[in-house]
């Protein structure tokens, strides 16, 4: 007896670019921000450490803003679903498929997107109680100070709680689905069934212009926090400081 013909299987282009440029300086910049706060004993660790934070800041604006105008399996209009939809796909998850985010990895990525942006502005008025405090921790009073740098410490273990779990839902669709979602993030494709039913099969790509224009802001905001905040804030408040 013959073996049956193995399902004929087509390569979709799900992420663009700037998505996995992206996602992927972000998991490099968890991982500064780890080790420049917990494992680097130098005196200029939290100066690193700041500075990565600053970076941090412009790809989140990135994210967000490509999240709203660059391509459609990036917006979250997109991906992001509704209660109902969410328990659609709980109740039979294999009966579509999704190019981009299922709406549990849509929670995921909210998730984590919120908990990295809670860490990026608390971390601009933590301090460390030695010699070392963020930009605007002087611009607000030291009780402030202290309350924004708990949430600081403590979001950073959620977000790490986060990490762990997205690895494991990796992990899971990786051995347990083959669904190979490390491989589709480093070269924007999936290798899917021909006869599955796709959810947006033909997503809209976003050209050039709007990536430069929204490079620009995320550049421009994070030279911006880096550089001029501390002024502006003083120009606020001038009696402070």
């Amino acid at each position: 007896m013959s073996e049956p013909n193995p399902p004929l299987t087509t390569r979709v282009r799900v992420w663009d670019l700037p998505v996995r440029i992206v996602h992927w300086l972000l998991v490099l910049g968890v991982i500064a921000l780890w080790y420049t706060a917990e494992v680097w004993d130098s005196i200029d660790n939290l100066d690193w450490h700041m500075d990565i934070g600053f970076a941090m800041i412009g790809l989140l604006v990135f994210r967000i803003l490509w999240g709203f105008f660059g391509s459609d399996t990036a917006r979250f209009r997109q991906f992001v679903k509704g209660p109902d939809q969410i328990r659609a796909y709980l109740k039979e998850p294999g009966k579509s498929v999704f190019l981009g985010h299922n709406p549990l990895g849509a929670l995921s990525v909210l998730a984590m997107l919120l908990s990295l942006l809670i860490q990026v502005i608390t971390g601009l008025f933590a301090h460390d109680e030695l010699y070392t405090s963020a930009p605007l921790s002087q611009y607000v009073s030291s009780k402030t100070s202290g309350l924004l740098t708990e949430i600081h410490h403590l979001n950073f273990n959620i977000l790490l709680a986060l990490i762990g779990l997205h690895l494991a839902a990796i992990a899971f669709y990786q051995f347990r689905k083959h669904d190979p979602l490390v491989q589709a993030m480093i070269t924007g494709k999936k290798r899917l069934q021909a006869d599955q039913h796709i959810r947006n099969p033909n997503p809209r790509f976003a050209g050039w212009i709007p990536f430069i224009i929204i490079a620009l802001i995320a550049v421009g905001t994070a030279y911006v926090f880096a550089t001029q905040i501390p002024t502006i804030a003083h120009l606020l408040a001038p009696g402070r400081g």
